[in-house]
């Protein structure tokens, strides 16, 4: 069979891809402020970062809009995470590796089956996407822009007033408008907004979803790329992969161990260099961590001085 595809189809094919990774782009002319809510949850100002990760984690939580499992044990879904957690531990253990780890490890390993951590899944109760909404800044900042943009336009048509030019606020303001969005009192609203989206707005589901599965593709798929860079370098038997989706060994930064003489690494792996990667700060005499990276084909190596 021949499947052909037209340039002006083509055209729309790139444009959708463009769109999920520069999600502020569907906006128009409010693209500018769209960006300027992004950078603002990015930074550190106000702690505005944590709020939002917090906020949005509880926003699809919430079990009056999405379905939510408890990680427990006997559910396969926590069984599998925690024997990952259990492997890690015995290996860098096996090494004399990261004692720092292995405590935290040992901490995690007897918290975790009475925490009662949630996961949101979807209608086959497996992992879904929206779990990643706590730290995709891109999605945070086009769900927070629709909400804002919405509540100003129903403002304005019930008030009748003249339109508010977004692009020209300054960031203190625009920080103002995040916090107000962002409060604890609004969860539930903004859960049942999210929720009718996802549900009546095919265009905004194919954006905000098809983003958040496109970071986790391009994520994945480079973390493979280095994983299988570091088999053809050291050996198969040497590199161990523990990557995957709301693992529990993801709180400590860890996508695998580097197996090198008779030092266990524990790597993190990312689409470009980090200026403080979340496993360096366990950097010690008897803790090595190494960060990887991707660039033009390329793999590069790095590491924290101690």
């Amino acid at each position: 069979m021949n499947i052909l595809i037209t340039e002006s189809q083509l055209n729309i094919i790139n444009e959708s891809t463009l769109k999920r990774q520069d999600l502020c782009a569907t906006f128009g002319g409010y693209s500018e402020f769209c960006r300027q809510i992004e950078k603002n949850i990015k930074g550190r100002k106000e702690n505005l970062g944590n709020l939002s990760s917090n906020f949005f984690n509880d926003v699809v939580k919430n079990p009056k809009f999405f379905k939510t499992i408890t990680l427990e044990p006997g559910n396969p879904e926590f069984d599998s995470r925690m024997d990952r957690l259990i492997m890690l531990q015995f290996v860098l253990a096996n090494f004399r590796s990261c004692p720092e780890i292995q405590t935290k490890l040992q901490k995690d390993i007897e918290v975790l089956p009475k925490k009662g951590l949630k996961m949101v899944v979807d209608e086959n109760n497996k992992y879904s996407l929206l779990n990643r909404l706590d730290t995709h800044y891109s999605a945070k900042a086009y769900l927070l822009t629709k909400i804002i943009l919405d509540e100003i336009e129903g403002y304005e048509n019930q008030e009748k007033i003249d339109k508010i030019d977004l692009n020209d606020i300054s960031d203190e303001k625009i920080r103002e408008i995040i916090k107000y969005v962002i409060d604890n009192n609004n969860v539930d609203e903004v859960s049942e907004y999210l929720f009718d989206l996802l549900n009546e707005n095919k265009e905004f589901r194919d954006y905000f979803m098809g983003s958040l599965k496109y970071s986790r593709d391009m994520g994945n798929k480079v973390e493979q790329d280095i994983f299988n860079s570091l088999r053809q370098k050291y050996g198969k038997e040497n590199v161990i992969e523990f990557s995957g989706d709301f693992g529990f060994v993801d709180y400590f930064g860890i996508d695998g161990i580097l197996i090198e003489g008779e030092v266990a690494h524990p790597i993190q792996i990312s689409t470009s260099i980090k200026s403080h990667p979340k496993i360096f700060k366990y950097a010690s005499e008897r803790c090595k961590p190494l960060g990887f990276y991707k660039n033009n084909n390329i793999v590069t190596k790095y590491s924290p001085e101690i």
